[in-house]
């Protein structure tokens, strides 16, 4: 049995635009099942401003919505579980995982380097792979420890990344 890594894309895409009555014009894939359009559906409505935000603003931001945060527009200091979810949407990637790497054993641990470039994982297996993230996930070294009894437990980088320990 193979075991996958994935990353999630990282663009994201604005929606058409809201109809007067607040609901997304955006259409729904013909491939999704029932289920998948209905998770769509609510979350796009959660995802929405508030009635109060939308009626106080004619386009939404997410500045907008920190600076009434900031100065307690809404009476209690906080965003509501609406609004929360309309910022949350902005800076969650929206596309499915899609597959790295495959493996015949379990990551155990991983971790970016302090500056984003490199991408530790340690297997199960006794192997350590560090990904090049800037060069589209290719691998940049792959190590095959020695003398473990059963698994990569917790690795890390040096600060200039010429050492890492496991």
């Amino acid at each position: 049995m193979g075991y996958g890594m994935s990353r999630l894309h990282e663009g994201y895409s604005e929606p058409e635009g809201l109809n007067s009555d607040g609901s997304s014009s955006v259409e729904v894939n013909n491939d999704f099942s029932k289920l998948h359009n209905d998770i769509f559906h609510m979350t796009r409505l959660r995802s929405g401003p508030s009635e109060s935000i939308r009626k106080s603003m004619d386009r939404v931001s997410v500045t907008r919505l920190l600076r009434g945060r900031e100065v307690n527009s809404s009476g209690n200091g906080k965003f509501s579980p609406v609004d929360r979810a309309f910022v949350l949407g902005h800076y969650l990637p929206v596309d499915g995982p899609e597959t790295v790497d495959t493996m015949d054993s379990r990551a155990y641990v991983s971790q970016f380097s302090a500056d984003g470039s490199l991408f530790v994982a340690g297997f199960q297996g006794s192997h350590i792979r560090i990904y090049d993230v800037d060069k589209g996930w290719e691998i940049h070294k792959d190590i095959h420890a020695r003398s473990l009894r059963w698994t990569i437990s917790d690795a890390a980088l040096s600060p200039d990344q010429r050492f890492l320990v496991s």
